[in-house]
């Protein structure tokens, strides 16, 4: 029975996780930056490693050590969160108001014409992906995984089917949130003009950074 429960509700759950509004904020800033599906993609996948990372610790210890983690604990890191909602907001904005670095390519390949889009910060995408990585880790590590990943776990005395749990829970994050910045990097792509891709970083920076205060403020108020 607990085998089965992995199985069939750790990629279910997982998938489910990964549009909590957080984790979709912070993605989608990271993608608006760089209007490519493949690219986005990544930012997706990164994000879901590093939750999943968490998740695999944190999960495993506490069923190998039975201990639950202190709510002190989830609280700082809820917080965290919202500070890193608010960083990346201002970050992607900051480009906004700077001007965007994004610039449309159009050739002809026989007859057929093709839109290309070409940003000065590509050479920064795999220090991006890193910081997705923690940005992940650090959604691992709070909100709503306490609900759809302890308390699953915690009805199981197996070490191995809680392991196999998280494993499929971490998959089923990766590939929710990198089909979901596959689809918005290939919507922002397909917008074919600079004018409607700094429209797109302005509201995912604006999105990012609203939430960031809210989050930070239901904690306190």
């Amino acid at each position: 029975m607990d085998l089965f429960l992995a199985v069939t509700g750790g990629f279910t759950l997982g998938c489910l996780h990964a549009f909590d509004v957080d984790h979709i904020a912070a993605v989608t800033a990271f993608a608006s930056k760089h209007p490519n599906a493949r690219r986005a993609s990544l930012f997706g996948i990164y994000w879901g490693l590093g939750h999943t990372a968490t998740l695999l610790i944190l999960g495993g210890l506490s069923v190998a050590l039975r201990f639950v983690i202190p709510q002190a604990l989830s609280s700082a890191a809820e917080i965290l969160v919202g500070v890193l909602l608010m960083a990346i907001g201002f970050w992607v904005l900051r480009d906004f108001v700077r001007g965007t670095k994004v610039h449309v390519h159009k050739h002809t390949h026989d007859g057929v014409e093709h839109v290309h889009f070409h940003s000065h910060a590509e050479g920064d995408d795999h220090r991006h992906r890193h910081s997705m990585f923690f940005v992940g880790a650090a959604h691992g590590f709070a909100g709503t995984a306490a609900i759809m990943v302890i308390i699953p776990i915690t009805i199981t005395q197996s070490l191995t089917v809680a392991v196999i749990y998280l494993m499929l829970f971490g998959i089923g994050t990766m590939t929710a949130m990198g089909l979901f910045a596959y689809v918005l990097g290939s919507v922002a792509q397909k917008a074919g003009s600079e004018r409607a891709i700094a429209i797109i970083q302005a509201l995912a920076g604006s999105l990012s950074l609203i939430l960031g205060i809210v989050w930070i403020g239901k904690r306190f108020f």
